[in-house]
C-alpha cells in the first residue's frame, strides 16, 4: 500500500498508474509503472512495462489481477472514464485520492466498493487483501 501511495506522490500533479499481482486472494506486489500519456486527468500504462510486470509476476507464481491509479485532484472513487475503461470484470481497481486508497470491482458499468485491509503474517512484509 505504501508503494502505491508513494508512487501517487511522486507522479503528482499527474495521475500515477500501475498493476497489482495477487496470490491466493492477497495482493503480493504493486508494480508502479510509467503513465505513457502523463496527465492529471487520465493514464495509460506503458505497454512494455505492462509486459515486464506480467513476466515478473508469472515467474513468482502470481497473477496480475488489478490496476491502480490516482486522482490527484479528486476522490478515491472511480470516474466515468474509469468505469467505461474497466474491461476485465474480475480485476480489482485501486484508486488513490484525497490521501486515501480505496478498492473496487467494476462489472458491466456497476461499481462495487470492496474491503481493503492489511494482514500481518509474521513473515516478511504484510499482505494487502482486497475482497
Amino acid at each position: 500500500m505504501q508503494a502505491i501511495l508513494t508512487h501517487a506522490d511522486n507522479c503528482f500533479p499527474d495521475e500515477c498508474c500501475g498493476l497489482i499481482a495477487t496470490y491466493e486472494g492477497s495482493i503480493r506486489f504493486a508494480y508502479p509503472l510509467t503513465n505513457a500519456n502523463p496527465s492529471p486527468l487520465g493514464f495509460t500504462v506503458d505497454p512494455n512495462e505492462h509486459f515486464g510486470a506480467m513476466r515478473h509476476a508469472e515467474g513468482q507464481g502470481w497473477e496480475i489481477s488489478g490496476v491502480f491509479h490516482s486522482h490527484p485532484s479528486g476522490t478515491a472513487s472511480p470516474s466515468d472514464t474509469d468505469v467505461a475503461m474497466a474491461w476485465d470484470p474480475d480485476w480489482v481497481h485501486l484508486i488513490v485520492g484525497d490521501g486515501q486508497l480505496s478498492a473496487f470491482r467494476i462489472r458491466g458499468g456497476a461499481v462495487e466498493e470492496i474491503g481493503l485491509w492489511v494482514v500481518t503474517t509474521g513473515v516478511g512484509e504484510p499482505d494487502a487483501v482486497a475482497g
